[in-house]
């Protein structure tokens, strides 16, 4: 290796005659450092400003879509008697439905209502919102539960409540005809008390059809202007309900 002497170190002179250059070399390089630094800061601020300018584009746009953020909550049931744990619906849920299956969920629901419960307040509305919508021979056997000795009404009188709750509705369709099955509650309220009781589980089948007609007295096509006829209805105790039938309900449901 060529060994470096102490005379190639030490920095050489420059002469009178090469000053002008030496200058020019320097003032070049001096400008050239400060083009490239302001090309530096040029595409540093481009950056930065590239950058403010998708962040606020970004926040119009979330600001934008917040009005259509929606949040659904899920409803889990969990089976008294099993401790399974299955998903019901969403509590919001939006699922697009027919026109008639909605008529025919909310009739079905609005008769088991007004069938299954008790108030001896309300026993008349709910009487005659049954017969409108029962055929003859469905209505003749609702309206014997009122008949007799063991009439419903003489039994319960005005200390027994029985209170609905449908869970769920379900149609379907046979070669008979449209059919809907509903689950609901039921639970007896003593109202000298203030108390309810257990909850009972029921599955009520019910088949109907419609019967459209414009003929028959104001207050029966106003309960029921489309026509709903219940032509089947039966219940059933959900199997695997814990709690036994209360007295007041077995008591009644005899006969």
């Amino acid at each position: 290796m060529e060994k470096i002497t102490k005379k190639q170190t030490e920095p050489s002179l420059v002469s009178a005659a090469d000053e002008p250059q030496f200058y020019d070399l320097g003032r070049d390089w001096d400008t050239d450092w400060r083009l490239r630094l302001e090309a530096s800061e040029r595409k540093a601020w481009w950056v930065a400003g590239t950058a403010c300018a998708l962040a606020l584009i970004l926040g119009i746009g979330i600001a934008c879509l917040a009005p259509f953020k929606t949040t659904v909550p899920y409803v889990f049931a969990i089976d008294r008697a099993t401790g399974n744990v299955e998903l019901v619906s969403a509590a919001d849920d939006r699922t697009v439905l027919g026109y008639q299956e909605l008529l025919d969920k909310h009739w079905t629901q609005k008769y088991v209502i007004a069938r299954e419960s008790y108030s001896y307040r309300l026993l008349q509305a709910d009487y005659d919102q049954i017969l409108a919508m029962s055929t003859d021979e469905i209505g003749r056997d609702y309206a014997s539960l009122f008949d007799g000795v063991h009439a419903r009404d003489k039994q319960l009188g005005t200390g027994i409540e029985w209170r609905v709750n449908v869970l769920s509705v379900t149609v379907h369709g046979d070669a008979i005809g449209p059919k809907a099955t509903v689950r609901f509650e039921k639970q007896v309220k003593r109202t000298d008390a203030h108390s309810l009781e257990p909850p009972q589980y029921f599955i009520a089948t019910v088949s109907y059809e419609y019967r459209h007609t414009m003929k028959g007295q104001e207050k029966d096509l106003i309960q029921n202007p489309l026509g709903y006829k219940v032509t089947g209805y039966r219940v059933d105790a959900e199997i695997g309900t814990i709690t036994q039938p209360t007295s007041v309900l077995s008591m009644v449901e005899k006969k």
